[in-house]
């Protein structure tokens, strides 16, 4: 026999840096000779989709600039401006911001020397991926505004930098300003647990994330069902044991991760997609809260179906098995090994 349950859970995870650690990005963009876009920021992506997200924002920022037009340059301290590690969901808003900043001064440089071709003041002249437009629909190709600024002697190369408010460390009650921005998250799951063996299958996950503007929407999706199957594998399957010191799961054959087969049917995301208030983009990160609810989310949705109330990750079918047999004989549940 198998049972349904439906359990949430809610989060709150603080990005960028913390405690007083200091916190920048620096990144050049310039127009080549052919027409296309070079964006450099020693900003390792590691799978989270930064690189896209900032040629996304350089676009957006050039009027529909074409992405197939844009370069992302290789993380090199050696050739690439300074965008800081990669880690507390900090690239979207510290490095996407410096990269909005480089785009908006390229983009004015671009209509500075259109305006003298277009005969249009520069506040009115239109960037529309690679044409500019002027007053009475007069218009000028990109290349025609790069060859006109070389002869002008202005530069379409350039560097921003952005820094988050500052922080600081904490005093000795804990109290102080160690935080600068925070991303929330519900999780709702639907599961179902088998009676007989206490395996469980999450068959639905919903999630309603708030990290401000959501820049790009697929990759936001895909930062979300990649956090939730990773907090579903702490949930369920991955285990590292040790005895007297020595590494009991030793392989991916004793340590388990979750498979296709793991992965619910449906996993929705929605998006507050609300720009905050304390930087230019709107943008705040969200790539470490997209696991944090779905463990709890599971327990409770685990508890509402069976009343069994684990407290010891993961819920393996034995532990799970083990709590319905203390329930059945009236005995207090406790932590299963």
């Amino acid at each position: 026999m198998k049972k349904r349950g439906i359990g949430f859970a809610s989060a709150w995870q603080d990005v960028n840096y913390h405690f007083g650690g200091l916190d920048i990005a620096t990144v050049q963009i310039e127009i080549t000779d052919d027409m296309r876009i070079r964006v450099g920021v020693a900003a390792a992506d590691i799978g989270q989709g930064s690189t896209e997200t900032i040629c996304t924002i350089v676009s957006e920022a050039l009027g529909g600039f074409p992405l197939e037009r844009i370069d992302f340059v290789d993380p090199n301290t050696n050739i690439t401006p300074d965008g800081g590690a990669t880690g507390a969901s900090r690239h979207t808003e510290v490095v996407g911001n410096a990269t909005l900043k480089a785009a908006r001064k390229i983009s004015n440089a671009l209509k500075l020397v259109a305006a003298e071709i277009l005969n249009t003041p520069p506040e009115e002249v239109v960037i529309q991926g690679c044409t500019l437009y002027g007053r009475g629909g007069i218009l000028a190709s990109l290349s025609e505004v790069v060859t006109q600024s070389a002869e002008m002697g202005i530069s379409l190369s350039t560097i921003a930098s952005h820094q988050p408010p500052l922080t600081e460390p904490l005093d000795d009650k804990g109290q102080g300003y160690g935080v600068n921005q925070f991303a929330y998250a519900t999780y709702v799951v639907e599961v179902e647990v088998d009676m007989d063996t206490g395996e469980v299958q999450v068959l639905k996950v919903s999630t309603f994330i708030d990290a401000g503007k959501i820049i790009r929407q697929k990759g936001a999706e895909m930062q979300v069902e990649g956090g939730t199957v990773m907090g579903l594998g702490n949930a369920l399957l991955e285990e590292f044991k040790q005895s007297e010191g020595y590494s009991v799961t030793d392989s991916l054959a004793t340590y388990l991760i979750p498979t296709v087969l793991d992965v619910p049917l449906h996993i929705s995301s929605d998006f507050i997609d609300k720009p905050v208030p304390s930087n230019e983009l709107g943008a705040k990160g969200m790539a470490e809260i997209t696991m944090v609810p779905i463990m709890p989310a599971i327990i409770n949705a685990i508890k509402n179906a069976v009343s069994v109330r684990l407290t010891e990750l993961p819920a393996t079918p034995e532990r799970v098995f083990f709590g319905l047999k203390e329930t059945e004989d009236g005995v207090l549940l406790g932590t299963h090994k």
